[in-house]
């Protein structure tokens, strides 16, 4: 199946439109206490109304001290009506409501949740540039953040979310207790592989019961890193197995370009893709849907600038596609899609940032967010 028009049905029930997904973008633009702003509703609400299948919002934190930029929150009860509001804007456009949570843990924000406050697996600094270190949790704490992802998780569905997706990728702390660079434990939490497995494997399942089973649950993953001392493919495979058969409803596979066969490397500006072709020949997307078998859905994710894009990414191993860049330059690219217009499409952000704001429906503090990283958007000449 290639046809990302279709309409796609999650086990418990609801029913994608279609196979497009709106991926999750950080905006760094919401309130200081965590409440979505007015600049994020309209942002998320414009391209809700192009007709995504389903929209994954900016990450929600479940712990104050696990804010990693000025993002919304999902960590106690007084997040409920904005979470409430976001839900309702994200699908305007009859598409399902997903709200990603996540924590920081060593790349946490310290400016945001105070200093001396950062913890993580292990007292280990995350590899940007001046990086402090953040001090190991105790147990107790990690027990208590399973429950935090738990209870965020039931914040969503009281605030009428549709699903949740876990955020394990991207060097947050579900994939710092992963890793084996980042994971120095000696307790239950950590040691060989399955060791490193327990936490996010905890977090899903404290999600799922929380959640209860007709809400869809989604987990991302980074495939592999690219360090000595990393994980590699075969390990997020395993991972990935024991995963699938938690009750997910998909698996989201975090790459900047689907064709990805190479690592990517954590450094300042977030994540770096390496080249998408000249890898080892191992397709990411590929082997982790073989592994899957089935169970739930994939997501495909990067690189999909086009309807020929998406439908590659569908032959590759997503039975879902989410996308990004195009619809932030674009905000009407999936209805232009739609409607056969894709040489109407924008592939290039307006030069002046006021105009940034204003012709794509994005909150001036996500644009100097996205003007901070070099190269990672296209401008038009001044």
């Amino acid at each position: 199946m290639t046809d990302p028009w279709t309409p796609f049905r999650f086990g418990g029930g609801h029913t994608l439109p279609n196979r497009f997904l709106l991926a999750p973008m950080t905006t760094d633009a919401s309130d200081p206490d965590g409440m979505v702003s007015a600049g994020e509703r309209a942002f998320v609400r414009r391209r809700s109304l192009s007709g995504f299948g389903g929209l994954i919002s900016s990450c929600a934190y479940v712990h104050e001290d696990g804010r990693s930029w000025n993002g919304i929150g999902a960590a106690k009860p007084g997040h409920l009506p904005s979470l409430e509001a976001l839900a309702g804007d994200l699908r305007a456009g009859g598409g399902l409501a997903i709200l990603q949570i996540y924590d920081g843990g060593r790349i946490a924000r310290p400016a945001l949740i105070g200093e001396g406050r950062m913890r993580a697996p292990s007292a280990v600094a995350s590899l940007r540039p001046g990086a402090p270190t953040p001090r190991e949790m105790t147990g107790a704490e990690v027990d208590d953040l399973v429950g935090c992802f738990g209870a965020a998780a039931e914040r969503a569905r009281q605030a009428g979310f549709d699903g949740v997706e876990l955020h394990g990728a991207n060097h947050y702390l579900l994939h710092q207790f992963f890793s084996p660079r980042a994971n120095r434990r000696r307790d239950r939490w950590g040691g060989d592989r399955d060791a490193r497995m327990r936490f996010p494997l905890a977090v899903v399942r404290a999600a799922r019961e929380a959640a209860g089973p007709g809400m869809v649950l989604g987990y991302r993953i980074t495939p592999f890193e690219p360090e000595p001392d990393g994980y590699g493919l075969d390990d997020a495979l395993a991972l990935v197995d024991r995963l699938a058969g938690l009750g997910l409803d998909y698996i989201h596979v975090s790459l900047d370009d689907f064709r990805l066969q190479r690592p990517q490397r954590e450094d300042r500006n977030y994540l770096v893709a390496c080249a998408p072709t000249g890898g080892d020949g191992r397709s990411p997307l590929a082997e982790i849907r073989a592994v899957i078998a089935g169970r739930c859905a994939v997501v495909a994710c990067g690189g999909v600038g086009t309807l020929a894009d998406a439908r590659a990414a569908m032959a590759a191993g997503g039975d879902l596609v989410a996308v990004g860049r195009a619809p932030l330059i674009d905000p009407d690219w999936l209805r232009k899609l739609a409607d056969g217009r894709e040489a109407d499409i924008a592939v290039r952000f307006p030069h002046a940032p006021e105009d940034i704001a204003a012709r794509c429906a994005i909150p001036p503090r996500m644009v100097d967010y996205l003007l901070s990283r070099p190269g990672w958007i296209k401008r038009e000449d001044a």
